[in-house]
Order: structure tokens, then C-alpha cells, then sequence
């Protein structure tokens, strides 16, 4: 029995020496994570130590919401869900037969105004050479009350002397009387003549009115027709498709959004209490929720010109009732310096931002 007895005291020892060991070694790691756990604290107080962090934050970007200009039946749908589109690339199509005749039309109206306008001017043409008869119709009579004149001058003299009849003295006399009353016939014409420019004037106006408004209505039919081929504005990936073939659109209906590949940027939402401590140009960390493991580098570039509050539809109405004091948040946009996983940040993701009070302004 002693002999058993001591040699379980000796499988023993062994045992209690390697627990010994592995405590000593449980020890030392808790003392080395401890130690990391401290300094890495203490290099984070010292490098964000003044500055501010939030967890409230979102990637934001220009999201374009395409609707088309005009209405219609979707004839064709070129793009699909998450495809990458270069700006001018064609999305969707409308049909285009109705606006093509719209267009055909216009066109024949552009014609006819111009007809009018051409028949117009050929009038004003012809008036001009109607006035130029009528002034040498005029001054032909003038020649005639000249002529006629001067014979009855001449009788005058000759009827003192009984050289001609007194009948001869007045056929000459109302000849001259006919002649005068020509010229005056002659200018009434000539009147006439010159007022009819005027009125061709006014009439030559509201026919290049008419060809003008015509060529707009074509423009118009034009910009239509174009509106039926709808094209990506910017460069990005197509979201939220709704667009279907055979759909009949109204114009303004949203039916898809071009989210851009690129020009993101953060906006945080600090509390107002942290303000104070955010300066533009400060450096900030931002990390993403979906990507963990990848820091991205930012800086503060804008303010929010009042709280997250104050531009909500329904705002709080602290005037009446019991009032419950609650810190506001102020949005604050910050511009990524670089991005290192371009193309794979999209609008409306989670980040987190810890800002660097030691840099900035």
C-alpha cells in the first residue's frame, strides 16, 4: 500500500506542474492583449482623442430617378437590373409612331406657312411695280394738264384776233379740264397703290408669325419624338427598375434610377453637443459596415444648414404640450479623400466615422 501511494503522488507531479505552466502562460497572454488593449487605446485617445465619432452614418450619392418626357407604350427595355450604363446609352424605348406623325405633320404646316409667306412677298413685289405704273401714269397726266395748257394759251392769244373760234378756245379749255382731272385720278391711284403696301406689310408680319410658330410646333414635334428614346443622363448602375415592355407610361413616372459608379461621400449624423469639436477640413476614418476590414480616409467638407429635425415633413412643435429636451443631430457631409474599393460603395450603406481633432482648420 505505501508503495501505490507514492506512486500516485509521483504521476502527480507532473500534472500540477504543467498547470502551473499553462496559468503562467494564461497570464502572460492576458498581460501582452491587456497591454495591446492599453496602448491602442492610448495611440486612438491621442489621435482622436478631442475629436468626434459616430456610428450614424450613411454613404450617400446623386441618385438620378429617370422618367420619361412624354407618353406612351414601352416598346423596348435595352438595360437590365444592376447594369452599368455610360451616359447617352439608351434605357428604354416609347412608341414613336403617333409622335412621328405628330412630326410629319408639323412639317407639312412648316410648308404651308412658307407658301403663304412666299405668296406674300410675291404680292409686295407686284405692288411695287403696280406703283411704279401708277407714278408714271401720274406723270403722264401732268405732261397732258402741261400740254393742255399751253393750247389754251395759245388759242387765248389767237381768239383776240379772231384767229379762232371761240368754240376752238373752249374744246381747248375742257381739254385741259380733263387733263387736270386725270392727274388728280392718277394720284388717287398712286395713293391706293401705297396704302396696299401697307396692308401687304401687315399681312407679310402674320404670315412669318405663322412660319415661325409652325417651325416651333416642329421643334416641339422633334423634342418629342427624341423623348421616346430615353437615355442614361450619367454614368452609373441601373436600380429600382420598373420599366416593362408593353407598360403604358405617363410622362413624370419614375420607372428607373441610375445610381453613379462613383462621387459618393459620407454624411454623418453628429450630435449637436459634438459640433463644437468638428472643423471643416479634419481629417476623418470612415469604415463600412459591409467592408469591416477596409478603412477609408475622408475630410469634413460641409455643414448641414440646420438639424435633421428642422427638414422633416412633420417637425416637432416644442411651442405647446409637455416638453421633453432630446439632443438634435446635424448632418455633416465629408468628402472621401480616396477609395480603395471603387465601384463597390453604393448609396445608403452603414459607415462609421471618427474624425481627427488634431488636423483641420
Amino acid at each position: 500500500m505505501p508503495a501505490l501511494g507514492g506512486g500516485i503522488g509521483r504521476q502527480r507531479a507532473p500534472e500540477a506542474i504543467m498547470s502551473h505552466v499553462n496559468r503562467r502562460k494564461m497570464i502572460g497572454l492576458a498581460l501582452c492583449l491587456g497591454a495591446v488593449v492599453v496602448v491602442g487605446a492610448g495611440w486612438a485617445r491621442a489621435h482622436f482623442g478631442e475629436g468626434a465619432a459616430t456610428d450614424n452614418a450613411y454613404v450617400r450619392g446623386d441618385v438620378t430617378s429617370l422618367a420619361p418626357k412624354i407618353g406612351g407604350y414601352i416598346t423596348a427595355v435595352d438595360v437590365q437590373d444592376n447594369q452599368a450604363v455610360e451616359a447617352g446609352d439608351i434605357l428604354f424605348r416609347i412608341d414613336d409612331r403617333d409622335y412621328r406623325a405628330r412630326l410629319a405633320q408639323a412639317l407639312a404646316n412648316v410648308e404651308a406657312a412658307k407658301a403663304r409667306l412666299a405668296n406674300v412677298d410675291a404680292e409686295v413685289d407686284l405692288q411695287h411695280a403696280l406703283i411704279r405704273q401708277a407714278e408714271a401714269q401720274k406723270r403722264a397726266a401732268e405732261a397732258e394738264v402741261i400740254l393742255a395748257g399751253k393750247a389754251v394759251d395759245r388759242h387765248r392769244t389767237l381768239s383776240r384776233s379772231n384767229a379762232v373760234s371761240q368754240a376752238k378756245l373752249d374744246e381747248s379749255e375742257a381739254a385741259r379740264s380733263r387733263a387736270e382731272a386725270g392727274v388728280s385720278a392718277a394720284s388717287a391711284m398712286l395713293e391706293a397703290q401705297v396704302q396696299r403696301i401697307a396692308v401687304l406689310a401687315a399681312q407679310r408680319d402674320a404670315a412669318a408669325a405663322a412660319l415661325a410658330q409652325a417651325e416651333a410646333a416642329c421643334d416641339l414635334a422633334e423634342i418629342d419624338l427624341a423623348g421616346t428614346l430615353v437615355r442614361a443622363p450619367v454614368r452609373g448602375v441601373v436600380g429600382n427598375r420598373q420599366a416593362r415592355v408593353g407598360r403604358l407610361v405617363a410622362p413624370g413616372t419614375p420607372l428607373l434610377d441610375i445610381v453613379p459608379l462613383d462621387g459618393v461621400w459620407i454624411v454623418a449624423n453628429f450630435k449637436e453637443t459634438q459640433l463644437a469639436r468638428i472643423k471643416l477640413g479634419q481629417a476623418v476614418r470612415i469604415t463600412v459596415d459591409s467592408y469591416p476590414d477596409t478603412a477609408f480616409e475622408g475630410v469634413v467638407d460641409s455643414f448641414a444648414p440646420g438639424s435633421g429635425s428642422s427638414f422633416s415633413l412633420l417637425p416637432a412643435d416644442n411651442a405647446t404640450g409637455n416638453f421633453v429636451r432630446v439632443v438634435q443631430r446635424v448632418p455633416v457631409k465629408i468628402r472621401l479623400a480616396g477609395n480603395p474599393l471603387p465601384g463597390r460603395l453604393v448609396p445608403g450603406l452603414s459607415a462609421r466615422v471618427e474624425i481627427d481633432a488634431e488636423s483641420g482648420s
